[in-house]
């Protein structure tokens, strides 16, 4: 098992280092690693399959590219110290830095490539410390959303912000946690995911937590063809949601 798992990782770090060549082009274009390429790779497997998803040189997703947007536009966060970024993405990491300056801060339930192990609903830090909160597609994992949105609230200074990234795929949020989304395997450590489904009252859970809830559409950021070009034209895109905690 462990000899397969090896070799199915050398093929997964083989693809990734070929996929600029295989998709070179000009059609679409990634606004994180300022490439260009005849198409983004496609993502997901049987009925979750997505075409013009990934791009072929950072990995960065619909949602990464939206939110990359954001980061960079002028209605975009200010920078601040310190920074803490949830489950990081390594495509969004640059961006997140340049704000924080020397304040970044990466941390995860189980990973051991970042700073601190946290769980998110019980964050071992004071009150007021972080300037902002980057933790996206997480949330559908966690067993209390609203406490874990409660300790990301608690944990900004007032002014800071937080972007919770969640996939809405519902019109009302149904938490479903006695039968989860995805059992883990035998010997995997991790947790069960997809404890709940979004649903676009999903603003409204936010300020629960305490947070002025702004949403950001693709629309927002850029034209129609800009769309097409960066790949942010499905809905797998999503939205971009911005808590803000009140002075």
């Amino acid at each position: 098992m462990r000899l397969f798992e090896q070799a199915e990782a050398k093929v997964r770090r083989l693809r990734r280092l070929a996929s600029p060549l295989i998709w070179a082009g000009g059609t679409v274009h990634c606004p994180l690693c300022e490439r260009s390429f005849r198409g983004f790779r496609p993502a997901g497997k049987r009925r979750t399959r997505r075409a013009n998803a990934v791009c072929p040189y950072c990995g960065a997703r619909e949602r990464d590219r939206l939110t990359h947007l954001f980061l960079t536009s002028p209605d975009g966060p200010a920078p601040g110290s310190p920074i803490l970024h949830v489950a990081p993405e390594a495509c969004i990491a640059p961006r997140l830095r340049e704000l924080a300056g020397g304040g970044y801060v990466t941390a995860d339930l189980v990973r051991a490539d970042v700073d601190e192990r946290i769980d998110v609903m019980a964050i071992p830090h004071a009150d007021a410390t972080f300037h902002g909160v980057y933790c996206s597609h997480v949330l559908q994992d966690v067993p209390d959303d609203i406490a874990a949105m409660s300790e990301l609230h608690r944990i900004l200074k007032p002014g800071g912000w937080a972007i919770l990234n969640i996939p809405v795929t519902a019109p009302v949020t149904v938490d479903h946690r006695d039968v989860p989304g995805r059992v883990r395997r035998p010997g995997d450590r991790r947790p069960d995911e997809h404890l709940r489904t979004y649903g676009r009252d999903f603003p409204q859970r936010m300020a629960t937590a305490g947070f002025d809830a702004h949403v950001i559409v693709p629309e927002d950021l850029a034209t129609a063809q800009e769309r097409i070009r960066f790949g942010i034209d499905t809905t797998a895109a999503g939205s971009v949601y911005l808590g803000v905690k009140s002075q």
